[in-house]
């Protein structure tokens, strides 16, 4: 396809007059401050919207979402403002975390730190411009634009239901990552591209006929699959192109559980099957997809047709948004009609006061929030997380100085509770100021053992006993906080002749009786090994858990037990006891894990 270069009349063609004086003024700041090809780029990106029908806020973003530092000083909308702002925040988040996490998480990071729909779609727009012309850039970008477009873009688009940009960046990409395998696609496909067409077209009428004369109240999609599904299909599956069944499609959406095998009885009775027959109903697959396939020869044309209901549909289709899609908006059964879903998106977030986007960002992340540093690192908090939270989490002794925090360019009291997309400046003394009040701020365990930590320390017992090495007593290593040789200990007497041995920081400590306190030398806990409890929080991977064993086999660790959790869609918290030397050699594992890929943290427990 060959694209062509917007120019402002183009812009204006699609938006009404009424709202071309705005369009035009902000047109002209960006002519004021852009060079040429920087220019023609707002203006694509632009145009791209102007076709999604978005609103003339958005347009006006779009014209300048590349002149930040200009905008900000300009006498513009303050709404136009921020989305450029929010915008220039996103690209130096991708910026900072690419390589470091995987593309799913990156693209759910930048979801999750966006707090207006528009600047998501402004970007998608700005990058579907981008994989357009291409070849516009030199050759060591394009690479590196195009795996963004697939691995991230595309991603956001199909998380956010904007389909049709995901399909276009997918092929887009797969023609300068994959040419040899794009042309060969598209040859195949082009080869009998007319006569496919009629073929799925009269499919498709007949099938509708046949239902609406059963009395069925339906409606049915067809579709082509794209370039880069057909390549996808292939690869994973090791089949040919004239082995690919379901190049053309039928969707039948219907009303009811009943409907679905009625249609599909119907559909077995007048049409010969072909293909493999799959109920997921009946067998959800591990995703909880939902729908019956089916592969019929309908006329001289091999279909697959997908029969399910609207809620499947919207289960399976429209992911997060799909809430949205269909119980927002009036008569659901007919959607996509007279606006388009960008454009719904923007609407809804405006009347719903922003509950849409905070709810496509709530079902993505759950119960964390993502958070950033002043160099924007992301730090994953659990959900109501608060300033001294974060402070903790950077490093303890940032938390035991802390004395403020600046979030969003604004001091806020240590207690204040975070959301995601706040960027956090931690203000600190020299000296230590923790105190018990913050026990009551704090919402993660972290931040309660190093606050612990310090306070226990200011009263620990100063009675001390030095045992002698043939001294009969029998020595036990708490298993609820697993000290090592080289940790600050305080020993707990059990019965006459045992102690047990726990942490300083331990909370159990404060519930056993002070009289039976006391020191004891660190060296009387000198063994070959102990076990260590550590916590590893990662963003979900095929490869984490696999990486993790990998790297402490290396190590020669030898895991003692472990256990996994997920605690959102793509977050999961890995807990490890594991065999170590003493204190100095945990540390030097937590290290090494910190380190590997997608990990968040790694702290002992």
């Amino acid at each position: 396809m060959q694209y062509k270069n917007a120019s402002i009349s183009d812009v204006k063609k699609l938006v009404s007059k009424a709202e071309h004086e705005k369009i035009e003024e902000a047109y002209r700041l960006a002519k004021r401050f852009s060079e040429s090809k920087q220019l023609q780029h707002q203006l694509n990106t632009a145009l791209i919207l102007s076709q999604l029908g978005l609103d003339t806020t958005t347009i006006m973003a779009a014209l300048m979402h590349e002149l930040a530092d200009n905008v900000l000083n300009a006498d513009v909308e303050s709404d136009v403002k921020d989305i450029v702002n929010e915008i220039t925040k996103l690209r130096k988040v991708k910026i900072r975390n690419m390589g470091r996490l995987e593309s799913t998480s990156l693209a759910n990071i930048m979801l999750a730190i966006a707090k207006d729909v528009r600047s998501i779609i402004v970007e998608l727009a700005s990058q579907l411009d981008r994989m357009r012309f291409l070849s516009d850039y030199p050759k060591e970008e394009q690479i590196k634009i195009a795996e963004l477009s697939l691995n991230v873009y595309a991603t956001i688009s199909h998380k956010l239901g904007l389909y049709e940009i995901s399909r276009e960046l997918q092929d887009l990409a797969m023609k300068r990552l994959w040419p040899d395998e794009y042309q060969k696609i598209k040859a195949l496909v082009n080869e009998k591209k007319e006569r496919r067409a009629q073929k799925l077209e009269a499919a498709h009428k007949e099938v509708m006929e046949l239902l609406r004369k059963e009395g069925f109240n339906v409606v049915i999609q067809s579709r082509v699959k794209n370039f880069y599904s057909i390549y996808r299909k292939m690869k994973e599956e090791g089949k040919s192109f004239d082995e690919i069944q379901d190049l053309l499609g039928i969707r039948i959406i219907c009303k009811s559980l009943e409907d679905c095998y009625n249609i599909l009885s119907l559909l077995k009775r007048n049409y010969e099957q072909v293909g493999k027959f799959y109920d997921y109903i009946v067998r959800p697959k591990e995703n909880m997809y939902r729908s019956i396939h089916i592969t019929l020869k309908i006329k001289d044309a091999v279909v697959e047709v997908q029969i399910r209901t609207f809620d499947m549909h919207k289960d399976a289709e429209y992911g997060v948004a799909a809430h949205w899609r269909y119980k927002k908006i009036e008569q659901y059964m007919y959607f996509d009609t007279a606006l388009s879903w960008a454009r719904q998106l923007v609407e809804l977030q405006r009347k719903e006061h922003a509950n849409i986007f905070n709810y496509i960002k709530h079902s993505l992340v759950q119960n964390n929030i993502f958070v950033l540093t002043p160099k924007n690192d992301v730090v994953v908090l659990p959900k109501n997380a608060t300033a001294l939270d974060f402070a903790y989490a950077i490093h303890s002794d940032i938390g035991n100085r802390c004395r403020g925090a600046i979030v969003n360019g604004e001091q806020k009291p240590l207690s204040y509770a975070l959301e995601s997309g706040d960027t956090i400046e931690i203000l600190t003394g020299v000296k230590k100021s923790v105190n018990s009040a913050w026990l009551s701020i704090v919402r993660t365990s972290k931040a309660k053992n190093k606050i612990r930590k310090e306070l226990n320390i200011k009263a620990k017992p100063k009675k001390e006993i030095v045992l002698k090495k043939d001294f009969p007593r029998k020595i036990i290593m708490a298993k609820c906080c697993t000290p090592l040789f080289g940790d600050d200990v305080i020993a707990y007497r059990t019965t006459k002749r045992k102690i047990t041995v726990h942490r300083a920081d331990c909370a159990m400590l404060s519930q056993l009786p002070d009289d039976k306190k006391f020191r004891i030398d660190n060296k009387f806990l000198e063994r070959k090994s102990y076990v260590a409890r550590i916590e590893v929080k990662a963003f979900e991977s095929p490869e984490l858990l696999t990486g993790l064993l990998n790297e402490l086999q290396k190590n020669n660790v030898k895991i003692v037990g472990s256990e996994v959790k997920v605690e959102s869609d793509n977050i999961v918290r890995c807990i490890f006891d594991i065999d170590v030397k003493n204190l100095e050699h945990l540390e030097r594992i937590n290290k090494i894990l910190g380190n590997a890929q997608n990990v968040i943290y790694v702290e002992r427990i």
